[in-house]
């Protein structure tokens, strides 16, 4: 796919990414899930609906876990700009947030999109299990939010990696962030 192209702003999940998704799915078999929720973009959709289709459960969708809105460096923009070194994203990357992109959404903004969606489904699922495939930007910014800390842009998230978040009436629990053992072990 060319970047910029139409369809390289939704694109599927390669060959590799149906792979790892099969084995997230696998590696979760054994775990009660009562709802799966994703982006409405392919990628994340493609890498819930084993998880979906393995339980008999409808896989629902929101726009609101889609990735950051860049503004003007969508359509590849922001990758050619990180390809390339231009100075002006080195310079916004050193920040580790989400403001500055020209048109962009900033950081605030996302993490309150993201968050409002996260949390609305814990109220409704309270005492349940749920599984939401979302994207890497999407989880960093989720924990950002819950941490309480400036930068948005914590950890790289590898595809299909187990964030699991324990939300209760007293408060949150990050139990575990970017877990990839169905996929390899990241010590070694």
């Amino acid at each position: 796919m060319v970047p910029g192209t139409p369809e390289s702003a939704d694109p599927p999940l390669h060959v590799h990414g149906v792979e790892q998704a099969a084995r997230m799915a696998s590696r979760l078999a054994g775990k009660t899930i009562h709802a799966v929720y994703s982006s409405h973009l392919a990628r994340a959709r493609q890498t819930a609906q084993p998880l979906a289709d393995d339980r008999g459960l409808d896989l629902i969708e929101f726009v609101d876990l889609e990735e950051v809105r860049l503004g003007e460096w969508s359509n590849g923009e922001f990758r050619r700009r990180a390809a390339t070194a231009d100075p002006e994203w080195v310079t916004w990357s050193r920040t580790g947030r989400w403001d500055g992109i020209p048109g962009g959404e900033g950081d605030e903004a996302f993490r309150t999109r993201v968050a409002g969606v996260v949390d609305a489904l814990a109220v409704q699922h309270r005492g349940e299990c749920i599984a939401v495939v979302a994207h890497g930007g999407s989880i960093n910014a989720y924990v950002a939010h819950l941490l309480g800390v400036h930068r948005s842009l914590l950890f790289t998230v590898e595809n299909t990696s187990i964030t699991l978040v324990r939300l209760g009436q007293h408060g949150s629990t990050l139990v575990t962030v970017n877990d990839c053992h169905h996929l390899y072990d990241p010590v070694l």
